[in-house]
């Protein structure tokens, strides 16, 4: 008796694939790896997240706070001996913070023509997360209190440090 096993494709659909033809899998899923993807495939709409998920202001917020963050980094620590790690520090920052807060700003999108909530809505009302329905304002005050308190962490080191610096 033969077994079958499904085989994921990067278009997201699954393929039956037998155990003795594995290798015609494989080359077939290569060749579809490496078609070009149009924008429009990239986004994942999902049809309740304007009602029920957390609003991309929650998203951009979490962004501006640790972009402040580096801001604070240069006008405290920044000089000629730092320049170079502030500045891989930066580098880094930026990639990761644009590709996590592009990734998902693109992929949980409204579909096109539907209107989501507002922002207030978002915070008046209910946000499904990984482990239940919370509160909107108690999703932003997760998403938002540990780059804030990180912030005024580096402008409290950051004061002392000017203030102490000889």
């Amino acid at each position: 008796m033969e077994d079958t096993v499904l085989a994921f494709t990067p278009t997201t659909d699954f393929v039956p694939a037998r155990r003795a033809g594995r290798a015609a899998a494989a080359a077939a899923t290569a060749i579809r790896a490496t078609e070009p993807r149009s924008f429009e495939e990239l986004r994942r709409d999902a049809a309740d997240l304007g009602v029920s998920g957390v609003h991309p202001t929650a998203v951009k917020a979490l962004i501006g706070a640790y972009a402040a963050l580096l801001l604070v980094f240069w006008l405290f620590f920044g000089g000629p001996e730092t320049a170079l790690t502030l500045g891989i520090i930066t580098v880094l920052g930026v990639m990761f913070f644009g590709g996590l807060g592009g990734g998902i700003l693109l992929a949980d999108s409204v579909p096109r023509g539907v209107r989501g909530r507002s922002f207030g809505d978002f915070l008046e009302g209910r946000a499904l997360i990984a482990t239940g329905w919370i509160s909107g304002r108690e999703a932003f005050a997760q998403i938002i209190a540990l780059p804030l308190t990180l912030l005024l962490g580096g402008v409290v080191f950051g004061t002392i440090w000017r203030l102490t610096a000889g």
